[in-house]
C-alpha cells in the first residue's frame, strides 16, 4: 500500500481539510478524490464552487486534481508509480 494525502483547495488557493490514506495505486487515489468532488458538488454546488480536491505524494508533491463540478485537471495517466 502506498500513502498519499488528498487535500480540498479553495478558489483563493488555500488548502484545508488534508488527510493522509493508504491506497494499492495513486489510481485508487485518484478515484476518491473524482467522488469527494462529486458528492461535494451534489451537496452544495454553489459553496463548493471553484475548489479543487489535490491527490498527493506523501512528500507533498501534487499528482492530480478535479474540479468540484468539473473535469479533472489532471489524470492518474500522467502520474508515474
Amino acid at each position: 500500500m502506498n500513502r498519499y494525502c488528498v487535500a480540498l483547495r479553495n478558489p483563493m488557493d488555500s488548502e484545508c481539510h488534508v488527510r493522509v490514506g493508504e491506497f494499492p495505486t495513486s489510481e485508487k487515489a485518484f478515484q476518491l478524490a473524482e467522488l469527494i468532488a462529486l458528492e461535494l458538488d451534489a451537496e452544495a454546488p454553489a459553496r463548493w464552487s471553484g475548489w479543487t480536491v489535490e491527490v498527493r505524494s506523501i512528500g507533498g508533491q501534487r499528482l492530480f486534481a478535479t474540479a468540484v463540478g468539473g473535469e479533472p485537471h489532471s489524470s492518474p495517466a500522467q502520474v508515474q508509480g
